[in-house]
């Protein structure tokens, strides 16, 4: 059987800044030991890294239960993670939006690889992934690509030296069933194996009283690994990975579901746009009272058509260097089809959006990293990354059968009208964007000890980006959303009832006709930019004793500009945003038993890019990304953990954001009024998504039986603050603060070859909006709730 010490170890690693895990020699009194990690590129004590960082193993995932990308919010300090649109964000700072030419504020690293999308972070398992490393703060020394706000690298399972064979099973509610199998071992002397799949199934926890339940899960993933030594200097490691799904979603434009009452008192929201589902059907919106409960007869199929990740690491260690290269080649082809734009199951108003993305990737990057045992420690790479990707956005009224033929609104009484076939099937707007990045950089970082108590770190970078992006625009009004105010006090018949006898009478086709808003021959632009910057880091720390640290950093983050593309915006383009940040910190061990970290933090931000909702011509809600002039950012945060017996391990963490815009000035609110926006001062407003306080507690005991094996009884409470989703500040995109309590019982059988997990999740069933977002000026807000109450039985058997 696995000893307490060990087990403590796999419980530690799950918090902190200092990963921790126990010694597996049984000791009369238990113990951290050192653990080595490479986030400076060579392996180092954790505790003498001058970094905050939390690092968690793949066997704490199942230890504090971490089943998707949320649950390292509670956790990780100063992390605020939203899944629907996916978003993430450190100590404030992070990607507004997935919007074609932005670029995330928090960079994602797969095996050394970036990417830019975040979901390898929420398919990280235990199954799959060795560790999960949350670097907070400017990291663009060390890394390929520059961020701003931090970085977040997982960490696959590699090829063993011994055969390993693992399987497992999840059982849960909501018909929740997940299987996993893995293999791994030797295949000659020289070269090693690693393949694994696994499958995922779970209904979705919201109700729609009139289709298919939102949030359904259907996901499946594999994956091979091949590790060859050709020489005792030289090794190649080669990866491929796939990772599918068949998921069912609200939205794509808003990522959530109509929160707030339908206005049957309202003929159309969108001045002759089109017909909303939402003001035109006499039911009440059953999300109002209940949030788990909706009434949509059209619910997105979200769909991975093709999803490749190939990696590969050349390592070449020399006599007093080591010589790595990174190779990464990633596609995708991401299909969401008929999301509800409405919201609702009016039959005869049926409006529904469709998005499509193609995308692939490659990166190269040679690192060059000292080998020596001297003072003076060193490493210095160059990196080039591209990007192609392509991202339709279609909204379709499916019962519109009237919207196949459009003519010029200028024309529409007119005989001589110019009828067109509508380009699509009864398309009501089109968007096409197209993005090509190229991005190279050069980078050192090197660092000297004067002697056993003082070093001193230096890093530079050079970064030099480039994009070209193609927008396309096409959009038909709805005569039938369309009225006349003159007629009827303002209620008269629609253009379409007025017009209808002159166009059957002029000869026009009888499924005749929509306006034409937007020409796509006219509504299309290329553009093109590039930016360049020199970034680097000075840090001085001190040994205050073999078991205490002090250090200070100055650094500086950059984030190249973009465009905003797809709704041709009056001004698509935004700066790079530029950052200066300040940071002291402390790490220190007490009796070998209790471990406490603090860092404290304050940025300077240039032109931080921020998103604005607004409405375009054709009333329809955008994201568009601007500059704010100044905007701070201080915070603290502190992690502990405490071995308090040879039984019982605590630890928690703490950490305190307080970002706001210092000078922004200023922004037009079309969404309180598209008429006459007013124009707001939003100097003095937080940062969205950024939580004042956080704080996770967590405590673990074990009963450890000669006879029956072990069981380690675990409870977590988190807690997090309230936290503004608008820019704005506005009262109903205000999240309520909430908190969480989880429990974990995992039996160890003697021979520890066999585990039982029974996880019970948010015990006390809070709800919480993750997003919260306006559609229009008249009140509409789209939400999603959290995962209610939830339970799991899992079983992993080692062969």
């Amino acid at each position: 059987m696995t000893t307490l010490t060990t087990r403590k170890t796999i419980l530690s690693t799950a918090i902190l800044a200092a990963t921790l895990s126990l010694s597996a020699t049984a000791q009369p009194q238990p113990a951290l030991e050192e653990v080595v990690v490479t986030a400076q590129k060579r392996a180092e004590n954790l505790q003498d890294t001058a970094i905050a960082i939390t690092a968690i193993s793949g066997a704490a995932m199942d230890e504090l239960n971490i089943k998707d990308s949320s649950d390292y919010e509670a956790i990780v300090p100063s992390l605020s993670v939203r899944n629907s649109p996916a978003r993430l964000f450190i100590r404030g700072v992070g990607r507004v939006t997935n919007s074609l030419g932005t670029d995330p504020g928090v960079a994602v690293y797969l095996d050394e690889a970036y990417t830019s999308e975040f979901t390898v972070l929420n398919r990280a398992t235990s199954l799959t992934t060795q560790r999960v490393d949350v670097l907070r703060g400017p990291q663009g020394t060390l890394f390929g690509r520059n961020t701003t706000g931090g970085a977040v690298s997982v960490t696959s399972l590699k090829p063993t030296e011994e055969p390993e064979y693992h399987a497992r099973a999840t059982v849960g509610d909501y018909d929740q069933v997940d299987l996993g199998a893995s293999a791994s071992g030797p295949i000659t002397d020289e070269l090693g194996y690693r393949v694994y799949g696994y499958s995922n199934q779970r209904d979705g926890y919201l109700d729609n009283i009139s289709g298919d339940d939102p949030w359904n899960q259907d996901q499946w993933g594999a994956g091979a690994q091949l590790s060859w030594d050709p020489t005792d200097k030289v090794n190649v490691w080669l990866s491929y990975a796939t990772d599918i799904r068949d998921n069912r979603d609200t939205s794509a434009n808003q990522g959530g579901y109509l929160i707030s009452p339908y206005r049957t008192d309202l003929r159309s929201e969108s001045n002759g746009f089109l017909f909303s589902e939402a003001y035109q059907w006499d039911r009440e919106n059953p999300a109002v009272n209940d949030p788990y409960k909706v009434d949509m007869s059209d619910v997105m199929k979200a769909q991975d058509k093709s999803n490749n990740k190939f990696i590969t690491h050349l390592t070449w260690d020399l006599d007093s260097v080591t010589v790595k290269y990174i190779g990464s080649y990633f596609d995708g082809k991401y299909q969401g089809s008929k999301g509800d734009v409405g919201f609702t199951s009016n039959p005869e108003n049926r409006v529904v959006e469709d998005v499509m993305q193609k995308s692939e990737a490659y990166s190269n990057e040679i690192q060059f990293i000292s080998a020596s045992d001297g003072p003076f420690q060193w490493v210095a790479g160059v990196y080039q990354y591209h990007q192609k990707v392509e991202q339709p956005y279609t909204i379709r009224s499916l019962e519109a059968d009237y919207l196949q033929y459009t003519i010029p609104t200028a024309q529409n009484s007119s005989p001589n009208a110019d009828v067109q076939a509508n380009l699509g099937d009864n398309w009501q707007y089109n968007q096409e964007a197209e993005l090509k990045t190229d991005s190279y950089a050069v980078f050192a970082d090197a660092n000297y000890s004067f002697n056993e108590t003082w070093k001193l770190t230096a890093g530079l970078r050079y970064s030099y980006d480039e994009k070209q992006g193609y927008e396309q625009q096409y959009a038909v009004a709805d005569p039938k959303a369309t009225y006349f105010p003159a007629i009827a006090s303002g209620m008269g018949p629609s253009a379409y009832d007025a017009l209808k006898p002159l166009w059957n009478a002029f000869g026009f086709p009888a499924n005749c006709c929509g306006f034409l808003d937007v020409d796509p021959n006219e509504a299309n632009r290329k553009l093109k930019d590039d930016w360049d910057n020199v970034s680097g880091r000075l840090v001085l720390d001190y040994m205050i004793s073999d078991e205490a640290m002090l250090y200070g950093s100055l650094s500086t983050g950059y984030k190249s500009g973009g465009f905003r593309l797809g709704s041709i915006q009056p001004t698509p383009s935004f700066d790079p945003e530029e950052l200066l940040a300040y940071e002291i910190g402390y790490k220190g061990t007490f009796n070998d038993t209790l471990q406490i970290n603090a860092a404290a933090y304050y940025y300077d931000y240039d032109n931080m890019q921020v998103l604005v909702p607004r409405l375009t011509a054709q009333n329809l809600p955008v994201e568009e990304v601007v500059n704010a002039d100044k905007a701070e950012v201080k915070g603290f945060e502190i992690e502990a953990v405490w071995l308090a017996t040879d039984k019982l391990t605590l630890m928690g963490n703490y950490s305190y954001i307080d970002g706001e815009y210092t000078k922004f000035c200023c922004a037009l609110d079309t969404l309180s009024d598209p008429d006459t926006a007013p124009e707001v001062d939003l100097s003095g407003n937080p940062l969205t998504q950024a939580p004042k306080n956080k704080v996770f507690l967590n405590a673990s005991y074990s009963i450890a039986t000669t006879e029956y094996g072990e069981f380690v009884p675990s409870v977590s409470y988190s807690w997090v603050d309230s936290r503004q989703y608008d820019v704005f500040n506005l009262d109903v995109t205000q999240a309520d603060d909430y908190y969480r309590l989880d429990a974990v019982v995992t039996w160890y059988s003697p021979r520890d070859n066999l585990r039982v997990i029974a996880s019970g999740r948010n015990l006390s069933d809070k709800q919480t909006w993750t997003s919260l977002a306006r559609l229009n000026a008249y009140g509409a807000l789209a939400g999603q709730i959290n995962e209610p109450r939830t339970w799991a039985i899992e079983v992993q058997y080692d062969f």
